[in-house]
Parts: C-alpha cells; sequence; structure tokens
C-alpha cells in the first residue's frame, strides 16, 4: 500500500547525479573550520593552516582564469575553489554544477610520478581545472538561449559531454602552455605513446576514453588527447582547439564531435587521428632506431603482468626480490621472488604506494600505504609485514610517512613526511617511535625517496624546490645538513646507492627519455648506467653490485628488469640542455580580508527544469532545480508536477545536510497517484541520519536511523479512507567486497546487512508492529581471474498484529524499502510474477556463477556508446513467504542464464544491462525472459 518512499529516494538520486559526486558521501571531516577569501573573481574556500596558501591561490586563479577567457573568449562568472588538505594524494576536480567550483589537494606531488616535473602545484592544478571551467562553461545559439530561459540545466553543457580525450586532452594541453613544464613536455609522457606505437598497442579515439580499463587506463585521456590536439594546432593553427570548443558549445545535440570537427578542419576526428597515428608511429620508430644505434642495455625481465610491476629491492642476502604489483583484477600486493624471477608470490595487500625496504634481517618489508584517518581524510603511513608470515603491523598512525629506507643498523626508518605546502626528511625507530624530522626546507620543498648510504652516514634523496628543480642531494642524518649531487631541472629522483659507498645510481629524464645514471662521489662526474627504451624506473643495486634492478616500460605497462651492473665501463652522461621555459612570477598574494564560510548565498537555486515522465501509471509534466553550496554541505532539489489523470499538483524535495559526524537526509512529498479508479494521496516525510562506524580502503561499516511519517488517503466513489503511518528504521551494513577495472562483478568479500523497523501509534501511525530482516552476500573467484560464484541469502520476520499477513513478497527482483509495511520484496526469485507471494516472514536464497566472456573495451569513433565487459551468469534461487508454520514443500525454486553487457552511455553514465531467461520449477512458476539493469544481486 506504500510506494511514497521509493518514489521520492528515485527523486533524489535523479536530482543529486545533476550535482557533484562528493554530494553522495561525507565531503570533509567535521573538525575542520573553513574560511573565504576573494577577489573580483575568484572566491577560495581554505580550512585552518591553509591561510597563506589560499591567498596564493586566488591571485593565482585570478590571473590564470583571465588568460583562458581571452584565449576562449569567453567570459565564465564567479569562480569558487575549496582548497583542503584531506588526501595525501595530489589532485584537482572541476565541475559546472551548480555553478563553477574547483576542489584542490593542497598536498604537492614530488616530481615522481605521473604528472612529471612542474614549477609549482598550485600553477600546474588550476591551470588544468580552470582550463576545463572555461571549456565547459562555453555555449552558443540555442544552448546559450536555454541557459538564459533555464539557468545552469545540467543538459545545457554541450562541451561536458565531448569524449574523454577531448575534455582531459584540451586541458592537459593548457596546463602545458601556462606552464614551464606540464604533461605535454614529460619524458614519461612521451613515452607511454612511444611504447605503445613500437608494440602495436596505440590507442584509438573510440579508445581513450574515461571507460577504458585496460592500461593506460585513464592516462590515455591526458596523454593522447593533449598530444592529438597539439599535432591539430600545428596543422590548423593556434586557435584550433578554442575553434573546436566554440562550435560544439552551440550544438543543442552535443554528441556531434565529428560534425564540429568537419567544420572546423574539414575533415572529421577519425580521419585526423588515423593520419596522426601513422605519422606518430613513424616518427617513434625513427627515434627508437637513433637510441638504438647507441646501443640498447640488455636485460631480463623477471615479471611479464604490465600494467605497474614496480619498486624492485634486493634483500640483504641479493637472494630475492621485492616489489609491489598491479594488475587489473586484484588488490595492489606486495611481493617477493626469488632474484632469477621463481618463486614468485604475494606477502601482503597494500591499499597504495610503490616502495618497500628490507629490514637488516632479511625477515620484514617496510612499506608505505594510505589509509582512511578519522573516518573523513587519508594519511599515508608505515607498516611492516613479516615475510614468510604474511603478518602486518603498523609502524606510524596519522603521521603521513611515505617512501621509508631501514638503515644499516637496522634500528632506524627513514622516510618523508607530508605536508599541506612541502614535506621534510624524518626519522622513526623500527619500533615506530621516536619520530622526529630530519630537514627542515623552505616552504614549497618537496622530498622523496630517501635511501641510506651502505655505512649509514649518509641518506641520499631527491628534492624538488620551486621553479622545478629536481635533484638528487645528500643529506647528513646526524646534522640535517644537505650537500647537492645534481643541480638542473632534468627529473633527477629514485636513488640507490652502490655497496661500497662510491656511486649514488638514480632516474634522470636529461636525454628525453627517463634512464639510469650514477654520480661518481670521488670526482663528481655524471655516468650514463643505462640506454633503454622503455625507461628505467625505482632502480636498486644487488647487494654485490654487479647487478641493477628496475621497472622498465612497455605497451601494456611496467615490468621488474634485472641488468648487469659494470660502473667501471659506464660512459660519461651528456651534457643536459634545459628545454623548459622560465617559470612565471608567482604573483603578489591577496591582500583582501577573509571571513567566515557562508554557505548560504551560494546554495541559491541556479537552474529550473522541465520534465515530462510516467510515474504509477500517469504522466507527470513537472519542473525540477536543485542547489549546492562549495563545501557540499547543504544539497537539495525539488520539483513540482501536475498529474494528467489525477489532475493535481504534487511536489517532493529531499535536502542533505553534512556538516556534522553523521550525515543528514530530510525527504518530503505529497502526490497524488490513481490507484484503478480511485486516487491515492501521499503526505510523507523522512528524515535519516547515517553515522560510519568504521571506513578502512577496503570496508565500510555503518549505522542509519531513520524517522518516517506518512499519511495515505484513498479516494473514491465509496468514500474516503485514510492511514496513518509512523515508524523508526534502524539498519546496520558492513562491506568488503571490491570490484577492479575488469571485473564484471563483486569479488572477495562481504556485504552484511540487518534492518530493523518499528511502527507503532506512539509515533504517529496507525498500526503496531515490527519487522526485521537480515541480508548477507559472499563472493568468491573460483577458477580464474575474472569468474565469480556470487551467494546471497535473506531473510526477515514481522512481530505484532497478527492478522496482517501481507508483510513480506517474493517473486521477480527486489523493491521497496523495509519503511514499506506491504508486500516489501527483498528477495530475488525469478520465473515467477511479480510479488506472486506473500507473508509475515520470508526468507531466500541464490547462487549465481558469474563469467567474464569478453572484454571489448572498445566504442565506435566518437559516439557517446563504449562496450566494457560482456558476461554470462547461471543462477538458481530459492525463496518461500509464509504466515504459519514453514513447509519446507512450499519453498519456490527456479534457474536460469543470463547475458550481461557493462557500458558506458554519455561518454560518462556506466550501465550493467542484463537479458535473461528464468524457468520456475514450482506452483505459480513458469519461463519468463527478463531485462533489467544491473546485477541481480
Amino acid at each position: 500500500m506504500t510506494r511514497a518512499l521509493g518514489r521520492s529516494l528515485s527523486f533524489v538520486l535523479v536530482v543529486t547525479a545533476a550535482l557533484p559526486a562528493a554530494a553522495r558521501a561525507a565531503s570533509f571531516p567535521p573538525h575542520l573550520h573553513f574560511r573565504s577569501v576573494a577577489n573580483e573573481r575568484v572566491t577560495v574556500h581554505y580550512h585552518q593552516g591553509l591561510d597563506t596558501l589560499a591567498r596564493e591561490a586566488a591571485a593565482l586563479a585570478a590571473e590564470i582564469l583571465a588568460s583562458h577567457e581571452g584565449r576562449y573568449r569567453t567570459r565564465v562568472g564567479r569562480v569558487h575553489v575549496v582548497l583542503s588538505d584531506t588526501q595525501d594524494d595530489p589532485n584537482g576536480s572541476a565541475s559546472p554544477l551548480p555553478f563553477p567550483l574547483v576542489h584542490v589537494r593542497a598536498v604537492s606531488p614530488d616530481g615522481t610520478d605521473d604528472l612529471g616535473n612542474h614549477e609549482g602545484w598550485l600553477r600546474l592544478v588550476l591551470a588544468h581545472e580552470l582550463a576545463h571551467v572555461v571549456h565547459i562553461e562555453q555555449a552558443r545559439g540555442l544552448v546559450k538561449l536555454g541557459r538564459k530561459v533555464l539557468g545552469r540545466a545540467p543538459y545545457l553543457f554541450p562541451n561536458a559531454l565531448t569524449p574523454g580525450w577531448m575534455l582531459e586532452g584540451l586541458a592537459t594541453y593548457e596546463e602545458t602552455e601556462l606552464t614551464a613544464f606540464g604533461r605535454g613536455r614529460d619524458p614519461d609522457s612521451r613515452m607511454v605513446r612511444r611504447m605503445a606505437a613500437l608494440d602495436g598497442e596505440t590507442l584509438r579515439e573510440d579508445e581513450a576514453v574515461l571507460a577504458l580499463d585496460r592500461w593506460p587506463a585513464g592516462q590515455g585521456l591526458y596523454l593522447y588527447g593533449e598530444s592529438f590536439l597539439r599535432d591539430l594546432t600545428e596543422d590548423f593553427g593556434p586557435q584550433t582547439i578554442p575553434d573546436l570548443a566554440r562550435v560544439h558549445a552551440g550544438r543543442p545535440f552535443p554528441y556531434l564531435d565529428e560534425r564540429t570537427a568537419a567544420k572546423v578542419t574539414g575533415e572529421t576526428f577519425q580521419s585526423h587521428w588515423r593520419r596522426w597515428t601513422r605519422e606518430s608511429a613513424a616518427a617513434f620508430e625513427e627515434e627508437a632506431a637513433t637510441r638504438a644505434a647507441r646501443g640498447l642495455t640488455g636485460s631480463e625481465a623477471l615479471t611479464s603482468r604490465g600494467v605497474r610491476q614496480v619498486g624492485p629491492r634486493f634483500s640483504p642476502d641479493g637472494e630475492r626480490i621485492a616489489y609491489t604489483s598491479r594488475v587489473l583484477t586484484r588488490d595492489r600486493n606486495l611481493r617477493v621472488m626469488q632474484a632469477d624471477g621463481t618463486g614468485d608470490r604475494e606477502v601482503a595487500v597494500r591499499n597504495g604506494g610503490s616502495g618497500a625496504a628490507w629490514t637488516r634481517d632479511g625477515r620484514s618489508l617496510v612499506f608505505d600505504e594510505p589509509e582512511v584517518h578519522r573516518f573523513f581524510a587519508s594519511r599515508s603511513d608505515l607498516r611492516i609485514v613479516d615475510v614468510e608470515g604474511g603478518r602486518v603491523r603498523r609502524l606510524t598512525r596519522g603521521v603521513r610517512a611515505r617512501d621509508p629506507d631501514v638503515a644499516p643498523d637496522g634500528r632506524t626508518v627513514a622516510y618523508v613526511r607530508q605536508g599541506p605546502v612541502g614535506s621534510e626528511l624524518a626519522l622513526v625507530g623500527i619500533d615506530g617511535q621516536g619520530h622526529c624530522d630530519l630537514t627542515s626546507s623552505p616552504p614549497g620543498t618537496q622530498w622523496s625517496g630517501p635511501r641510506w648510504s651502505p655505512k649509514g652516514d649518509l641518506l641520499a634523496a631527491s628534492r624538488w624546490t620551486p621553479g622545478g628543480w629536481l635533484d638528487v642531494v645528500a643529506v647528513d642524518p646526524a646534522t640535517g645538513a644537505v650537500e647537492e649531487l645534481t643541480r638542473d631541472r632534468a627529473k633527477d629522483v629514485e636513488p640507490a646507492w652502490t655497496p661500497d659507498g662510491g656511486h649514488v645510481v638514480f632516474r634522470s629524464d636529461r636525454d628525453g627519455a627517463s634512464n639510469l645514471y650514477a654520480f661518481r662521489r670521488a670526482d663528481g662526474a655524471l655516468l650514463r648506467v643505462t640506454n633503454v627504451l622503455g625507461g628505467a624506473f625505482t632502480p636498486d643495486v644487488s647487494p654485490d653490485g654487479s647487478r641493477v634492478a628496475f621497472a622498465s616500460y612497455g605497451g601494456r605497462g611496467y615490468d621488474v628488469h634485472v641488468a648487469p651492473l659494470d660502473l667501471g665501463d659506464a660512459p660519461a652522461a651528456d651534457p643536459f640542455h634545459d628545454p623548459y621555459g622560465e617559470p612565471r612570477p608567482v604573483p603578489a598574494e591577496l591582500a583582501h580580508a577573509d571571513r567566515p564560510y557562508r554557505p548560504f548565498p551560494t546554495a541559491l537555486p541556479r537552474f529550473w527544469s522541465p520534465y515530462v515522465a510516467s510515474v504509477s501509471g500517469q504522466t507527470r509534466v513537472g519542473l525540477a532545480t536543485a542547489g549546492a553550496d562549495p563545501l557540499l554541505r547543504h544539497v537539495y532539489g525539488l520539483e513540482a508536477h501536475y498529474g494528467e489523470e489525477t489532475r493535481r499538483v504534487g511536489v517532493q524535495g529531499f535536502y542533505q545536510y553534512d556538516r556534522l559526524f553523521p550525515t543528514f537526509l530530510v525527504t518530503v512529498e505529497d502526490t497524488t497517484d490513481p490507484e484503478g479508479v480511485d486516487e491515492l494521496r501521499t503526505h510523507a516525510f523522512t528524515l535519516r541520519a547515517s553515522v560510519p562506524v568504521r571506513r578502512t580502503f577496503r570496508s565500510s561499516q555503518t549505522v542509519s536511523l531513520a524517522w518516517r511519517r506518512e499519511r495515505q488517503r484513498l479516494t473514491g466513489a465509496a468514500g474516503s479512507e485514510a492511514f496513518d503511518l509512523g515508524g523508526l528504521e534502524a539498519a546496520w551494513s558492513l562491506g568488503t567486497a571490491r570490484q577492479h577495472p575488469l571485473s564484471i562483478s563483486p569479488v572477495d568479500g562481504w556485504r552484511l546487512r540487518l534492518a530493523y523497523l518499528k511502527e507503532d501509534p506512539a509515533l504517529g501511525g496507525d498500526v503496531a508492529l515490527s519487522k526485521l530482516t537480515g541480508d548477507a552476500r559472499a563472493y568468491r573467484r573460483l577458477f580464474g581471474e575474472g569468474d565469480v560464484l556470487a551467494l546471497r541469502v535473506g531473510a526477515g520476520t514481522t512481530a505484532g498484529q497478527p492478522a496482517f499477513t501481507r508483510s513480506f513478497a517474493i517473486g521477480g527482483f527486489p523493491e521497496r524499502s523495509l519503511l514499506d509495511l506491504v508486500a516489501s520484496n527483498h528477495a530475488v526469485l525469478r520465473g515467477y510474477p511479480d510479488d506472486a507471494f506473500t507473508g509475515r516472514r520470508f526468507a531466500a536464497a541464490n547462487l549465481e556463477y558469474r563469467i567474464p566472456l569478453a572484454h571489448p573495451q572498445r566504442g565506435f569513433r566518437t559516439l557517446p556508446l563504449f562496450l566494457r565487459h560482456l558476461h554470462a551468469t547461471a543462477f538458481a534461487d530459492a525463496a518461500h513467504a509464509w504466515s504459519g508454520p514453514f513447509r519446507i514443500e512450499d519453498v519456490r525454486t527456479g534457474a536460469g542464464l543470463a547475458l550481461g553487457a557493462d557500458v558506458v552511455l554519455g561518454h560518462g553514465l556506466p550501465v550493467t544491462a542484463m537479458v535473461g531467461v528464468a524457468r520456475g520449477f514450482d506452483e505459480g512458476g513458469e519461463a519468463r525472459a527478463y531485462f533489467r539493469a544491473g546485477l541481480a544481486f
């Protein structure tokens, strides 16, 4: 009888989908107190500890925004920038909704990751994200008119609906043009495309998109997109990219990218991409031949998985190598193999990070990984794992530690301690005690990769300083004194000592590709160690000094290699010729006064959107709006509609408050729906609080409490009848199941949920009863990397009001909430009509065997459809709903087969489509075909 809550929550999901994704999760830790500082164009919102950085961000953003606006001939309204230090992973994001909004993580990269070298993190990230803002903001013709009438409706941003390589490639191009470095100039970015071309793995225009799972996954958008757009610019002039953006911004139907290309350049993107691919392949082959003519370094590959097999470290006796493995079907893990590549096995699962260090007895490994900190942030810390037993224990907690190395005496660990405006080298005992900073650096300095010398009298490390100076230095652990071993703007990183302490081997891109070099301490000479096409990363020298292990790149990712090492015959390195431009001066910090953060002025509605929908057997014509503040503490949506059959106006709305430790969600409804020849009018109000109990990278545990007050009035020829509901629902959920890029299903874990509903006149209802339900799901691989055995068991019972016999239903697929008193369906029973059987209790069990059929990973040109995976499912269902004694012979069973496809629509909407046939074997059962979105469970 009650369907109101389900409809309300559907409206919540539809409207919230138009807002930033963070609106559906706790946005910032409750202990952070935000303030705002603004100039004429930009408002920066920041929390304690980021005052100076916020003022610099405001000045930089205004300068960069003006440059982008001039180039794209577009004026953007006030831009809101949120600056926070809650994640130990540099990143940024931009959204046009509900207003131009940029989120920036204050923590800076150290130059060793995929972002490459840079002159300053704020300039780099703001140049990239504000390019998104200006690009997406553009509107012309009918689209511009629509914006003037409807406001910032989500469907009036055609440039936001272009392929991923256009969105991210454009921003990466502008990031490169507005900074001295940028990924468009990074030799390691070029390496990704070079090796793909040489190995026949070059991405097509339909593959370099957000939905790509196979390597290089998300990197492909940035690197292929930037290079392709740069090629178009060289062919058609500097205004090519702005012209593409301008023309596309006038498309009422946004997915006409090929027509946009033809109008601006005379040919389609497909035609240009094919030509560019051929020309690039020829250029890469010529480059490879030139490098090969100098003599390539021979090496032996010890792994062949690709993706990321990095960070090799020889054990103290030289017999084993530890490294970090990341693949597309399992969690990242720390592994150990024999020095010849045999006996490869997992030691520990790790949430992130790539480095590890042996303890001096060779029994344990110290490594870093991020973990959820205080529920709403993530911090990197040190762990130590027993290599034989796999037992992991913490060394640090919340200190933001990474890149560990164990001293020769075995008692001290050197590491990098990350902060919001820089990092420092630090020391801690192997027992986790005695933290202290070793260095005291100017603001903005970033450290990485500390390595102890064989005698323990020096630490080699890489140091980044503003302007893009990324060099190898030696640090005295007794005094913190720093000696520069290199001094230029090449990317000199990842140092490792030779066993005699006479050389420091490190990675450098000084000749246009990442190779290994050695600094000879005796005379300061710089020697070339390797000459490889795929780069040499994260080196480590064997204890006897005869070999060097490193990660080398191929078309399918990184693998661990070992090569002979003889520094006595190593040639001198060629002089470095700096190809990078001069760093731009940092503008003066904003002098305006700051103020406390005020959310409500920005949370006013920014659009209204008409819609037509068929709901509950009638056509609705309505208007919808939504809003949020920059921190997403307040998110709301509201719609009003007119029912074509009932001829009544109805409204639905929701409001989410996310400032405190719990997240609060309020939904309201006043709707009228046809019920046969009668009308059912529903007034409903629900208040839900969700409280995290435990959050980690691999599990989550939540408790929620909801109060609902509802009145339903059935009106017809026989008169009017009202029914009141008032109840409380408490629920507990635990999830440990995970899903990986090439997974067709959740894998390797559990999902549990218990829920209790209490309806009582004291809460405003007409009935007094309670309902208890439980649901358990388990997922396990059987025979390979892709197949999954999925098991689900559920049950529910009702207490109170014995005459109430339609509490639960079975048949078909689950629908409705526990708060629905009548015929709540929580089971999967295929091969029977929907809600065919009811009772005061139910029990159900399902078994599915899911197998991948193929991973096409393809689209068609620039059309907004990408096919990720194809899979098949064999299933068996059993369920029963009853009110009297349980009888095993009354259990309904069914079985069947289904085919599924994981696709991405519109360049960003993932959908799983399932088509199946099921046969019910008992009374009421039949052969039934079905189609649904999403897996059964």
